[in-house]
């Protein structure tokens, strides 16, 4: 996200315009939103009230000193530099502090000649506290942006950005949210649709025996008489039978056919239609086997049968050739 930090810069003014000017020009390269009292007018209550109301919204403080106190709060007494600092201070905002490292160098008209002993009792006030030194207008700049690099590293603040650009990075931080929890669901259910169906111990199973009533015609090119044949077959060979032409989406007929096919010997041979729709009931109950629909462009609906999740599985299960060993390795 395109984040900008907005940075109050508190000193006097008429003394440090050049100064102000190069620390404000960095902290617009910096990407920053300068804040100060060049943006104000007169020095009174509505105005030091407006200063602490920005103070409060701004990520950073820069607070620069020269050789001139400032204008004094009447109720204080103080200078509005100092309210300001003192502000900071008092809520919180990561300060930077810079003192001009040699006022004896200063021209008459930067120095303090009212309040020499408050501008004096202001600078030990900041040396209790982390600051650093400058010598003119270049050397402060470049000690500002060195000190707001470590002050935004080491006190990470909220920062600004545009309100659009917040509205898409939340949208895509829920899109991502989004595609993580479906990502976890579809695990779940392919782990759920794996697992052993709840409730199918009641129902006949594994090697459980059904009787598959039969018929084969005593002349297939002749009459129609049939005689009547009964065999015994487990479920897992009655399932194993069917399994893998299932992988593919097939009809009742097709799966009949292969029924007869792999179960019974006899040529001709026609599986009971109500023993072939309790088999079909059956796997369906197992939650081996499911129906779903498919619209033809031609022929219409119809249905077809194909294996669920649970009964590739079991198929994998039953087909699959083991090791006669559990080694690891494998044999070359």
């Amino acid at each position: 996200m395109d984040k900008k930090y907005q940075v109050f810069v508190s000193s006097t003014f008429e003394d440090l315009k050049e100064e102000r000017e190069k620390v404000i020009e960095t902290l617009l390269y910096k990407n920053c939103i300068p804040v100060g009292m060049e943006y104000f007018p007169a020095a009174d209550d509505e105005q030091m009230t407006i200063i602490r109301q920005l103070i409060d919204e701004c990520d950073y403080y820069i607070l620069i000193l020269g050789g001139r106190y400032g204008s004094i709060e009447p109720k204080t007494q103080k200078s509005y530099t100092q309210l300001e600092y003192e502000y900071a201070t008092e809520h919180g905002i990561p300060i930077s502090a810079f003192l001009i490292k040699d006022k004896g160098n200063l021209p008459n008209n930067k120095t303090e000649k009212d309040n020499p002993e408050k501008l004096e009792a202001f600078e030990n006030l900041v040396r209790h506290k982390m600051c650093n030194f400058w010598n003119n207008a270049d050397d402060l700049a470049g000690k500002v942006s060195l000190s707001l690099d470590v002050q935004i590293k080491k006190h990470p603040r909220v920062g600004w950005v545009r309100a659009d650009k917040i509205a898409s990075d939340e949208a895509n931080s829920y899109i991502i949210k989004l595609k993580e929890e479906n990502q976890k669901l579809k695990e779940q259910i392919n782990f759920l649709s794996s697992a052993t169906p709840a409730g199918s111990e009641c129902y006949m199973q594994g090697n459980d025996l059904f009787d598959i009533h039969y018929t084969v015609p005593i002349n297939p090119f002749g009459d129609d008489r049939e005689r009547l044949y009964i065999v015994q077959k487990t479920w897992n060979e009655i399932f194993l039978s069917i399994c893998t032409v299932l992988l593919k989406p097939i009809t009742e007929k097709f799966i009949l056919e292969q029924l007869e096919r792999a179960l019974l010997a006899e040529e001709y041979a026609s599986i009971n239609e109500t023993d072939f729709q309790t088999i079909l009931i059956q796997l369906m109950a197992l939650k081996l086997i499911k129906t779903d629909t498919v619209k033809s462009e031609y022929d219409g609906i119809y249905t077809y049968w194909v294996l669920s999740q649970y009964g590739r599985a079991e198929m994998i299960r039953l087909k699959a050739i083991r090791r006669a060993n559990n080694s690891s390795s494998f044999n070359k």
